[in-house]
């Protein structure tokens, strides 16, 4: 009897706070420092009926779960294990591919690669491929596939060959399934980790993102928080990465980050992520990853699956022999 009523004790303190802290937020309005920014849909976001009955502070997460850097170790020995770790990541624009592949690659050991860093390196360099790069863009072709393939199998031959690199994480390549079907002729793929966010928070995201135009580094100032959906969607909670205090003046928003070109590009992404998503399950390749949180509550949850994935793989395997 003591520990219902204690229990229903908290849940009621629970339900005050998450009332608080939803009539503490901007109605329809995501907080920024440079200056208001309204929500992708333009309309405000409804107070859902359930509301008392779902703690609307961030999931917590044990103190006793595994830190960030004990799975990185982890992922580093798992992937070492192999003796190669060659991943994909694939996503939307705004999930933050660049982001979660940079610190995987950085925690398995192996070299993070963004074919557009390659790109803009060759044009930089003014090499004759860069060259050639730079002509297409300029007048709006599309540059061959053969080119960006050869690319990046001369990139992943050369770090093996000069640094012994033995594996990589590949960002937000291949774009196309002929792509895809090329890469698999030079190149072996271990796993393609398909990152995914809910479109609206998406648009949110990308509205909010600012680059210090000073500096150049990058800020989101979106505060963005999804009630969990009644058909199960999950809640989502996303604190701003706001600039530094008296840096707000510097701040500044590329031209295309509006509703409509952000949903224009998720239109076009996703006819071509479909065929992309489809050949790499097909092969079993796939695997899915939704980011329901920050950064920093993302990425021990995205370490730990990933670790898991890599127990199953050698798991397999050694039922296989």
């Amino acid at each position: 009897g003591d520990d219902r009523a204690a229990e229903g004790a908290m849940s009621a303190r629970r339900a005050a706070c998450a009332a608080v802290r939803w009539a503490s937020r901007p109605s329809g309005r995501v907080p920024s420092p440079v200056g208001p920014l309204p929500l992708a849909s333009g309309a405000a976001v409804p107070v859902p009926s359930a509301l008392a009955r779902a703690p609307a502070a961030p999931r917590p997460y044990s103190s006793a779960a595994p830190s960030a850097e004990q799975l990185a170790s982890e992922l580093a020995s798992a992937a070492k294990s192999r003796g190669s770790a060659n991943w994909v990541f694939l996503g939307p624009p705004g999930v933050g591919k660049g982001t979660y592949a940079s610190r995987v690659a950085t925690a398995m050991g192996v070299p993070h690669i963004a074919m557009g860093d390659l790109v803009r390196a060759e044009i930089k360099e003014g090499t004759p491929v860069g060259k050639e790069m730079e002509a297409a863009a300029a007048s709006g072709a599309l540059v061959p596939d053969s080119t960006v393939l050869g690319l990046l199998k001369e990139r992943l031959e050369r770090g093996k060959a000069d640094d012994g690199e033995v594996g990589f994480v590949l960002d937000g390549f291949p774009r196309t399934a002929a792509q895809a079907d090329a890469l698999l002729g030079f190149v072996s793929v271990d796993r393609v980790i398909n990152l995914g966010l809910r479109e609206e928070v998406l648009v949110e995201k990308c509205c909010g993102r600012r680059v210090c135009g000073k500096c150049g580094k990058g800020w989101n100032v979106a505060d963005i928080y999804v009630p969990a959906g009644a058909n199960g969607e999950p809640e989502i909670v996303m604190p701003p990465l706001n600039p530094p205090e008296g840096c707000e003046h510097l701040m500044e928003t590329r031209p295309d980050d509006t509703p409509e070109v952000v949903k224009a590009r998720l239109e076009v992404y996703k006819a071509n992520a479909a065929p992309v998503e489809e050949f790499f399950r097909a092969r079993g390749l796939m695997d899915d990853f939704e980011i329901t949180s920050g950064i920093k509550e993302t990425m021990p949850v995205l370490l730990q699956s990933l670790l898991d994935i890599l127990k199953r793989e050698g798991k397999a395997g050694a039922e296989r022999v």
